[in-house]
């Protein structure tokens, strides 16, 4: 995995090495004496700041490590909100003591000037406050820019790149080894860097690679070098997987989606292609794209030039310190592409008009209310609609279990979308051949026992609706659960309800007509006193292919209704 994101980090041109990408919100305007010109922030009309490279920063977590010229509003100015008295001193004393070291190794004329500005900052304050217009929080980035200078900051001064790369080099001061991501001899790094935007992880990020405690540790190596990566392997790694994460002012991850609450799976492909591009339009579409997915929704995944390339996706989460690996996923793109046609064609249900939907939207329709579904359940999912693996069993019992609750207000769509699950798992678990589209819509011509019951339990409760109009608790909302799980208990006292309702429904003679074909079609027996996990599943289907055969009628009759007559 860490080579693959090492190999994606080149192929992009992604910064290795000595500078990162960072934003930048203030550009602070020093003259040659360290005084204060100006204060000029970077963000743009709609509140975006500037990216700029930038100096790679330190690892801290909750250390004091200031970084290099570039820093935060605490360390850079020592204003903002303070953990600890004192802090905010400490804070830039030590960026102070970055920069005096620079002076003395290069006397470049920019740094000077920032060093006189530190020691001149106490009586300047006041001016650096009133041109922001209102208080430091602590958590703006700052840059110097030194006025003669124009646009250029003072880390991209010649002198000060040169100093800042051959400090970077001798930092590790370790012994060459044989690197784990690219195989050549180099010293490792001792950190790695953060992973950002993770769910369940510090909004500072979590390392993938880390040994911070001497428990980890084995036969006295020293953090990193248990794992021996090279410096620029660890900062590709990262850097990659950062990009993976970033949103890109459409998306909320440049590659990745979702998964729940508390994970979020990235993907990409050796070579450069338009898959990614075309997987992220059918898992997380934006609204223009599922307008474009109803008109092609495999747009992009079609055969291609790259189809035996390599394609990579990962599931991750985070917790207080760490990266956590949900799953890891290395096929090629013409594997990928196939598994992910037949994942749309088994969730495919009468009524989406070739819309997909949102993968996060399909795990939150099955959460319980105040309750998150488990992120591995949302990992293994994923995991089997990439790979053409069966999807997790309990998926049907945690969208049953949604199904049987009362209506919600936007009870159709999440229907859908748990009956949807329901469907795509039934058939991955208990058909073989999954090459041919099953169970779309609804099929006559289906006498399984626990099918006929699901439509049965839709007839009668369009009866009941019939007969009484909108009603706070409809036999949906008080016997699905039962009559799904034990239906011998259950249908003889909803048959007799029927009877009832159908006495006073008018126009009901062709509801009743169906519900006899449905009984007609049951086997010449009791009911079932109860169905196992697959047939409720069966059960729940049934009954959503009958409802929306209800609700396609409907609406032929108010088409009809609304024609010109001959």
């Amino acid at each position: 995995m860490l080579t693959a994101l090492y190999e994606l980090a080149k192929r992009e041109n992604l910064p290795i090495g000595d500078y990162e990408k960072h934003k930048v919100d203030y550009l602070l305007r020093i003259g040659e004496r360290g005084e204060f010109v100006s204060l000029e922030p970077t963000a743009d009309e709609e509140g975006n700041a500037t990216i700029r490279l930038v100096p790679r920063m330190p690892k801290r977590a909750n250390k004091i490590t200031a970084s290099f010229l570039f820093d935060n509003a605490k360390y850079a100015l020592g204003l903002g909100k303070e953990e600890t008295p004192g802090r905010n001193a400490r804070c830039s004393e030590a960026f102070r003591e970055q920069v005096l070291a620079l002076v003395e190794a290069t006397g470049d004329a920019g740094a000077q000037a920032v060093l006189l500005f530190l020691d001149r900052r106490p009586e300047q304050i006041a001016r650096i406050t009133s041109a922001r217009g209102e208080e430091w929080t602590g958590s703006e980035w700052i840059a110097f820019v030194l006025d003669s200078d124009g646009t250029m900051l003072v880390h991209e001064r010649p002198k000060v790149r040169a100093y800042w790369a051959s400090r970077r080099a001798r930092a590790e001061g370790g012994e060459d080894v044989r690197c784990l991501v690219t195989g050549d001899l180099a010293e490792p790094a001792t950190l790695h860097g953060s992973i950002k935007r993770l769910p369940g992880a510090q909004t500072s990020g979590a390392a993938l690679v880390s040994f911070n405690a001497s428990a980890f540790a084995s036969y006295g190596l020293d953090q990193g070098a248990n794992a021996p990566v090279s410096r620029a392997a660890a900062e590709g790694y990262v850097t990659a997987l950062n990009w993976l994460l970033e949103g890109d002012g459409q998306r909320r991850h440049r590659a990745g989606v979702s998964v729940g609450n508390d994970a979020v799976t990235v993907f990409w492909t050796r070579e450069k292609t338009d898959t990614a591009d075309a997987l992220l339009s059918l898992f997380a579409p934006s609204a223009e794209q599922a307008v474009h997915a109803a008109e092609g929704p495999f747009r992009g995944l079609e055969p291609g030039e790259f189809d035996a390339s390599p394609f990579y996706a990962v599931t991750l989460s985070g917790n207080a310190a760490r990266v956590v690996v949900r799953d890891w996923i290395e096929t090629s793109v013409a594997e990928v592409k196939a598994h992910v046609k037949q994942y749309f064609a088994d969730l495919r249900l009468a009524g989406d008009e070739g819309r997909p939907r949102p993968l996060w939207a399909l795990l939150k329709s099955v959460e319980s209310p105040g309750r998150e579904l488990a992120p591995d359940l949302g990992a293994r999912f994923v995991g089997a609609a990439l790979r053409g693996h069966a999807f997790p069993r309990e998926l049907i019992g945690v969208a049953l279990r949604r199904v049987r609750l009362p209506a919600d207000k936007n009870d159709r769509n999440l229907l859908h979308d748990r009956i949807a699950l329901v469907k795509a798992t039934w058939l991955r678990l208990y058909r073989p051949d999954r090459t041919k589209e099953e169970l779309v819509s609804l099929d006559e011509s289906n006498v399984a026992p626990a099918y006929l019951l699901g439509r049965l339990f839709a007839v009668l409760e369009r009866l009941q609706a019939a007969a009484l109009g909108d009603i706070n608790a409809t036999i949906r909302d008080r016997y699905f659960g039962a009559a799904s799980s034990t239906p011998g208990v259950v249908f003889p006292r909803l048959i007799r309800l029927g009877m009832h309702h159908a006495a006073k429904a008018e126009h009901a003679g062709w509801l009743e007509k169906l519900e006899d074909q449905i009984v007609g079609s049951l086997p010449a027996q009791r009911f079932p006193a109860a169905l196992p996990l697959e047939d409720q599943g069966l059960f729940a289907i049934g009954y959503f292919h009958q409802r929306e055969r209800f609700f396609e009628k409907k609406k032929e009759q108010q088409v009809s209704s609304h024609s010109p007559s001959a």
